[in-house]
């Protein structure tokens, strides 16, 4: 999810099985509340990410941007612990800040929820050992057998995993870049991915540039598809757009190397606008043609050999 997307959940989402609002951080006192917020945030029906949003007072008549005082923004390393502590299988989450209009919001992120059923693995003074909580609507509520049977049948449906951590843009002559992916259908039933983006973030979260998905080896551009039949995968180079524009956004040198900390973030939907995520912390190298506005930038001249 981009920043402009956060701004809009911030501004028009409602509390559901993907967004919650909190008032307040979660204090020592209540890292109970913590566990079962994420518990039931992870477990929820939801295909993607999962968002807990802190410094909002959610009232009937609207939301009230409360914020918190940046000072007393309790470090992501505090809540990563909580849930690992008290919860099995491991959760992926992060927690960051993020300004809206001037005021200091807390954002819980939930991701890669595909190991449900989430569960408390050492009794506490509200849980015992195996409860289990899922999201329905705007409430937490205890599952139940049908809740299960849903969570084993959906379970490790669909993989996907990036292979490798660098992103090669090195295609100029075709305008792309690429990464090795594996994609898993283990369902019944086929399945069809009708779009794809790669979103390079810094590792602060910062969306950094967007690379629309254009075919797994071979390139198929605007007209994408990808189709799956049951109980099958495809691995291969996952083709994405790339333009010279991009090394400026990712603030690479004349060399094509970036030295900050990436994170590619990869999604597809497919034709019932489900959407699938994966991610991997890496880098992005960039060679040929790419590279022409940032050497111009720096006064290096360039031979095009694509022109």
């Amino acid at each position: 999810m981009n920043m402009n997307d956060l701004d809009d959940l911030i501004l028009y989402g409602y509390e559901c099985e993907y967004l919650d609002f909190k008032e307040k951080q979660y204090s020592k006192e209540k890292h109970v509340d913590l566990l079962a917020d994420v518990m039931a945030m992870a477990n929820s029906r939801h295909v993607g990410d999962k968002y807990i949003i802190v410094g909002i007072k959610d009232r009937p008549e609207g939301k009230e941007i409360k914020g918190i005082n940046p000072e007393e923004f309790i470090d992501s390393s505090v809540y990563t612990q909580v849930i690992l502590s008290n919860i099995e299988p491991d959760i992926q989450m992060d927690y960051f800040k993020y300004d809206f209009n001037g005021k200091a919001l807390g954002v819980i992120r939930i991701f890669n929820t595909d190991k449900k059923p989430y569960m408390i693995k050492r009794k506490n003074e509200r849980f015992n050992e195996g409860s289990c909580l899922i999201r329905k609507g705007s409430l937490n509520a205890n599952a139940k057998r049908s809740d299960f049977d849903y969570m084993y049948r959906h379970h490790g449906e669909i993989e996907i995993r990036l292979l490798e951590d660098t992103l090669l843009a090195v295609h100029d002559r075709e305008g792309c870049a690429s990464i090795e992916v594996l994609i898993t259908n283990n369902t019944e039933y086929p399945l069809t991915f009708v779009a794809g983006m790669l979103i390079v973030s810094n590792d602060k979260g910062i969306e950094l540039s967007q690379h629309p998905v254009y075919g797994i080896n071979e390139i198929a551009g605007a007209d994408f598809r990808l189709g799956l039949q049951p109980k099958t995968e495809v691995i291969g180079r996952l083709f994405v757009g790339f333009s010279s524009a991009d090394p400026l956004r990712l603030d690479m040198d004349e060399h094509g190397i970036c030295e900050q900390p990436l994170v590619c973030h990869l999604a597809f939907k497919d034709g019932r606008d489900n959407i699938y995520h994966t991610e991997v912390a890496g880098r992005v190298i960039a060679d040929g043609d790419f590279l022409w506005k940032v050497k111009s930038k720096k006064g290096i001249k360039h031979k095009f050999r694509t022109h």
